[in-house]
């Protein structure tokens, strides 16, 4: 198995025997700037039987959206939540995240296994500056400890306004806030925001990113780059010109 990060802030980990810890310390095994990681945050435990995690006291930890501690066994297809990080536990010969499927749980409630999300906020002003947010869903964003996009901003409602990923885009609603959702620096009560846009909440200002098609970006870039002529070759045919149009003149 491995574990995929779905803004990337870590490379895919193979998850081999052992115990890998997660946190904020530099000598973490994964270490992940995030304001909400505490230094220990917690730990896998890779063995024959498969993989557990381990959560420290006092840790935010998600498992398919829902807070976990202690220790917790996991599974090809569970998504971690480390504080505001996402990843998603993966088989080592899948080509893509596995297509989501309903289960029914102890209590008989119906869950669905996400896939890696489509799309990710980045924060672009304040404290946060940096961070991304990926959309694993239709998303409320606010104050209120039950947000799944929780932001830590006095100047937000409580619940501030709603994010649905799409296949056409992100669609932005407004839930009655007091200072505002905006898009492109317009105050909308519901727009329809595409990757690169600009989504804002009261003064907080986020980039919509495609997570798909930034990894194609810069896979394209790379092969340009790559398929560019060496630059000394153009040197040799100047001066190959140049030696031409000398002979000429004599």
């Amino acid at each position: 198995m491995k574990l995929v990060f779905a803004a990337g802030e870590f490379p895919p980990l193979l998850l081999q025997q052992g115990v890998k810890r997660i946190g904020s310390a530099v000598d973490a095994d994964i270490a992940l700037r995030d304001p909400e990681i505490l230094p220990q945050h917690c730990e896998l435990h890779v063995n024959p039987q498969g993989v557990m995690l381990k959560i420290a006291r006092g840790a935010l930890v998600t498992v398919n959206q829902r807070p976990a501690d202690g220790l917790i066994s996991l599974r090809v297809g569970d998504q971690i939540g480390f504080a505001g990080v996402q990843a998603l536990i993966m088989a080592l010969d899948a080509p893509r995240p596995p297509s989501p499927a309903p289960e029914l749980d102890d209590v008989g409630a119906t869950t669905v296994r996400a896939a890696l999300p489509k799309y990710a906020l980045r924060a672009q002003t304040g404290r946060m500056l940096g961070r991304s947010y990926p959309l694993t869903g239709a998303s409320i964003v606010g104050r209120a400890p039950d947000c799944q996009l929780r932001l830590d901003d006095s100047n937000l409602s409580r619940k501030h306004a709603k994010l649905i990923p799409t296949n056409e885009g992100v669609v932005i609603e407004d839930l009655g806030s007091t200072n505002g959702s905006f898009h492109n620096g317009k105050r909308v009560q519901r727009a329809v925001a595409q990757p690169g846009d600009e989504i804002g909440f009261d003064t907080l200002r986020f980039l919509l990113l495609e997570l798909g098609a930034e990894s194609a970006r810069s896979d394209s870039g790379d092969a340009m780059r790559t398929s560019s002529p060496p630059r000394w070759i153009w040197v040799v045919l100047a001066l190959i010109a140049i030696a031409i149009a000398v002979f000429l003149i004599r």
